[in-house]
C-alpha cells in the first residue's frame, strides 16, 4: 500500500542511489506497478546518475594532473582487490562443479 502510494517518487529517487537503484526493480514488480511509468521514472532517474557520473569524470579528467599522486596511491590496493575477485569467483565455480 505505501509503495503504490509513493512508488514513482520511489523509483525516481532510488535510481540516483548507488547500491538501492540495483534493486529497487523487485519491490516496483512485486507492487505490480505499471511498466510504463516504470520506465519513464527509471528513464529520468538514470539520467541524472549518468549526468553526475559523467561530469565527475570531466571534472576529474580537466585535474587528472592534481589528483594523480592520491589515485597512484591506491593502485595495489585496487589490483589486489580485482585479482582476490577472479580467485573468489574462480575457486567457488570449481567447488561447486566439484559437488555436482
Amino acid at each position: 500500500r505505501w509503495f503504490q502510494k509513493y512508488g514513482m517518487m520511489m523509483i525516481f529517487v532510488a535510481r540516483v542511489l548507488p547500491i538501492v537503484r540495483t534493486f529497487i526493480s523487485f519491490p516496483a514488480g512485486i507492487a505490480r506497478m505499471n511498466i510504463w511509468k516504470f520506465s519513464v521514472y527509471t528513464f529520468f532517474g538514470s539520467l541524472i546518475w549518468s549526468f553526475v557520473l559523467a561530469y565527475g569524470g570531466v571534472i576529474m579528467g580537466e585535474n587528472w594532473k592534481n589528483l594523480e599522486g592520491y589515485v597512484r596511491r591506491f593502485d595495489w590496493a585496487i589490483l589486489a582487490l580485482f585479482v582476490f575477485g577472479i580467485v573468489w569467483w574462480v575457486w567457488r565455480h570449481v567447488k561447486n562443479i566439484k559437488h555436482e
